[in-house]
């Protein structure tokens, strides 16, 4: 019975150990050592203590929690991934101007991984705990955390290229009716320089900005060619005087009480190229009239009724049928066997895994390496020992040898220890087995991306939330 329960703790330990890799990080807090140099790398850039780009930040815990304009705390709702505003802003397709980080140009974009996302996406479903260990974290999301621990992301410089868009030539607004806009609390400015295209944000005036209030954009009417309602009060009757506007290029109404009776009004805008509806009561009954928008270019549709079907239909509607059926039986037969390759490597890692653990404990030691136990720092008793990485390690009492058994830390500090030559090769073999086996899902899932993208860039970009990959996904 002794023996059983000595192999079998001895069994877990290794396992343990070679499940999640180098066993003396787990110890490490997952805000700190994985998270905040993400944000180091990829978005302090716009958001951080020099620059807050909406003003948001994200080089301190409190400035982090604070969000940004309109967000607020949503920027993470603990315990809840979707709701989180900072997995939706990264998980945004990289042409879309809201994603982050943002994409300039190809040499100089640099998104979040896959390791880096899981683990974000776990912190959050825990509760985003600033304490939160990685030994806090599933098996499946450690290995990604040592996978970013061992990949620490690099900061791009960027170029800070600026995209002009092409401007229409209007005549000046009234500076009496942009006045008047300013005195309600609401941004109004032209959308580049030397130009007289007006840009109007009243998602800062919030619920204070109603139906009645959107009168005030009527003197600008043919001035006007980008607006954000987003987050105010207006209805499906303030959208029915939008059909004013024939400039309008770019709409935002997310976060509104819009119902499908409004995209009746939106169809009449022959010239809007961006139309964000997330978080809207559109549904598929919509799609009709959105199909008549032949300048349509990117489509939000997070946290809508519109169903994946239904925003399959439309994006079908604007491309060429056949190519597009092809790419989605070609997505599909790689979907298959990227499906069946995960499973196959995973398999014989497993395996190899297992014949690791296992030369892990065997030893060739006939009596303890050490004289001293590396718990107490007292002499050792021949009998009470542990065989770790191949090795057997004494100790002077049963209380200090199941101290060791189960603390990483501990472990990782052995005094002149080195783990058997067999063990060492193991090891390094299984290592190497990873990093193949990741190469190659890697590659497979490449090519996944790529007919993504081409599907993606099929007619107008319509998004429908990172947990919709048909027809949003990168």
């Amino acid at each position: 019975m002794k023996l059983f329960i000595y192999t079998a703790t001895v069994f877990i330990l290794t396992n343990s150990i070679f499940v999640h890799g180098k066993s003396d990080k787990s110890d490490k807090n997952v805000y700190d050592s994985l998270i905040l140099p993400v944000f180091a790398a990829k978005c302090q850039e716009c958001h951080g203590e020099n620059k807050s780009k909406g003003k948001l930040k994200l080089h301190t815990k409190k400035d982090f929690l604070k969000g940004g304009s309109g967000v607020g705390a949503d920027i993470i709702v603990k315990g809840n991934i979707e709701e989180s505003e900072l997995i939706y802003r990264i998980t945004l397709p990289k042409e879309d101007e809201e994603a982050m980080p943002p994409m300039e140009d190809s040499d100089h974009y640099n998104p979040v991984t896959r390791q880096e996302l899981e683990v974000m996406k776990a912190w959050i479903k825990i509760g985003a705990s600033f304490d939160l260990q990685i030994s806090d974290l599933d098996d499946k999301t450690q290995k990604s955390a040592f996978h970013i621990l061992a990949n620490m992301p690099k900061k791009l410089i960027s170029k800070n290229i600026i995209l002009q868009p092409k401007l229409p030539i209007v005549p000046p607004a009234s500076p009496k009716a942009l006045n008047n806009l300013r005195k309600a609390g609401i941004l109004a400015m032209p959308i580049a320089q030397n130009t007289n295209a007006i840009y109007v944000n009243a998602s800062y005036a919030g619920q204070n900005f109603d139906d009645k209030k959107i009168m005030l954009l009527e003197p600008i009417a043919e001035q006007l060619v980008w607006l954000n309602l987003a987050r105010t009060k207006v209805t499906d009757n303030g959208i029915a005087s939008l059909t004013k506007y024939g400039l309008l290029s770019r709409l935002h109404l997310e976060n509104t009480v819009i119902t499908d009776k409004s995209s009746i009004h939106l169809s009449k805008l022959p010239n809007l190229e961006y139309l964000n509806l997330y978080g809207t009561q559109i549904s598929d009954a919509s799609l009709p009239h959105l199909q008549k928008l032949g300048k349509l270019n990117k489509l939000f549709l997070w946290q809508t009724k519109v169903t994946p079907q239904g925003a399959e239909s439309l994006k079908k509607h604007f491309v060429d049928s056949p190519t597009y059926n092809a790419l989605i039986a070609q997505k599909k037969d790689r979907q298959d066997s990227l499906k069946k390759l995960i499973a196959v490597e995973t398999l014989k890692f497993e395996i190899q895994e297992e014949e690791t653990i296992q030369i892990g404990l065997r030893t060739q030691d006939k009596t303890p390496f050490n004289n001293k136990c590396p718990v107490s720092k007292k002499e050792i008793v021949d009998e009470k020992f542990s065989i770790f990485k191949g090795r057997k390690v004494g100790f002077c009492c049963d209380k200090c040898k199941a101290k060791f058994d189960q603390d990483n830390a501990i472990q990782s500090k052995i005094p002149s220890f080195k783990a058997s030559e067999e063990y060492l090769t193991a090891s390094s073999n299984l290592q190497n087995a990873r990093l193949s086996m990741d190469k190659l899902i890697e590659d497979n899932q490449q090519e996944l991306r790529n007919i993504n993208a081409k599907l993606y860039n099929m007619g107008p970009k319509i998004n429908l939330g990172w947990k919709n990959p048909t027809v949003s996904k990168k």
